[in-house]
């Protein structure tokens, strides 16, 4: 683990030269729910939001999790992915953008 998941989220954007406000227009998600984010006052973020988060900032949903230790405490499919190649990852990026998409009728 990398770093906390709001340090994260606040490197991605910036390395993107993205404001909030960009992030809202790509997103939909606001200022106020955004800054809760980047400085860990939100536990959990929903995984429409982590979808839409890792869209915008053009990483994959299973980078964020690796990079943020999210779910480390739990065993996961995810939990092994250094093993996988990047083809592999890239299919399994598509199935969660697809159940994600059906399931929170988000576009990905």
């Amino acid at each position: 683990m990398n770093s906390s998941f709001g340090k994260y989220l606040k490197k991605l954007r910036l390395s993107k030269n993205l404001s909030m406000a960009d992030v809202f227009d790509q997103t939909g998600i606001t200022n106020s729910r955004l800054s809760k984010l980047e400085h860990d006052q939100t536990i959990d973020p929903t995984i429409s939001v982590i979808c839409k988060l890792s869209k915008c900032y053009q990483v994959s949903v299973i980078n964020i999790i690796n990079e943020t230790g999210m779910g480390i405490e739990k065993p996961t499919p995810l939990q092994h992915t250094s093993f996988l190649t990047s083809k592999e990852l890239e299919v399994i990026q598509q199935i969660i953008d697809l159940f994600t998409k059906e399931r929170w009728n988000i576009e990905v």
